[in-house]
């Protein structure tokens, strides 16, 4: 891939960490400095991430190894359509931010299912494109379901104290399995918003110059 690509970075984290502040204060912060980034997410706004929303929401019922099986269908398709894919935009020289990635998937359905199993749906994910950097923002689970409580009037499958304490055990063992081949870096979610941007930024900043 050309030199002059698109940066590809990604925030991870249990719900209500914070991720959503810290992108936008991302995204803001580089528009400032007139690079063209572009925010997205996933599940992804595609047909694969819109059944994974109803899952996740309880509207439809399916098993851990069905959700990691359409997480990993709805990244390639996220990586690779033609009209606003990951992939492109990198090629195009627009820096993308992510809500979510890999490592959401390997977190949240590696602690029901074979984590090495999940890692061999994504493989071909990774040959595609990988992230250059990892921000992971971690909160303990009672600060995150506090969060949740005061913005939203329903939670989603994985939001339960015992789900999200596993969940953030399994980002943990993850970050020490990955962080030889990959940047990863952990935030403390529990402090002001500002101080986690500038973390963040001191980080990154130099992928930009």
């Amino acid at each position: 891939m050309a030199e002059n690509r698109g940066r590809f970075i990604t925030f991870e984290g249990i719900d209500g960490c914070g991720k959503s502040t810290q992108i936008h204060r991302l995204k803001q912060r580089m528009e400032t400095m007139s690079l063209p980034c572009w925010e997205t997410f996933e599940p992804s706004s595609g047909p694969v991430g819109s059944m994974l929303r109803q899952c996740l929401s309880g509207r439809m019922k399916t098993d851990e190894r069905t959700m990691a099986t359409l997480f990993a269908a709805d990244r390639l398709d996220h990586l690779l359509n033609d009209q606003d894919g990951i992939f492109l935009k990198i090629r195009q020289g627009i820096h993308v931010i992510c809500d979510r990635y890999t490592l959401s998937n390997y977190a949240y359905q590696g602690v029901s299912t074979s984590l090495d199993w999940i890692e061999g749906l994504n493989s071909e994910a990774g040959k595609i494109l990988r992230p250059d950097y990892h921000i992971f923002i971690d909160v303990e689970p009672e600060v995150s379901l506090e969060r949740m409580a005061k913005t939203r009037f329903h939670r989603d499958l994985y939001e339960t104290r015992e789900r999200l304490t596993e969940v953030r055990n399994c980002y943990f063992s993850l970050i020490d399995r990955f962080q030889e081949d990959e940047n990863i870096l952990v935030v403390d979610g529990s402090q002001e918003a500002d101080a986690i941007a500038e973390t963040i930024w001191e980080n990154i900043s130099f992928l930009f110059e």
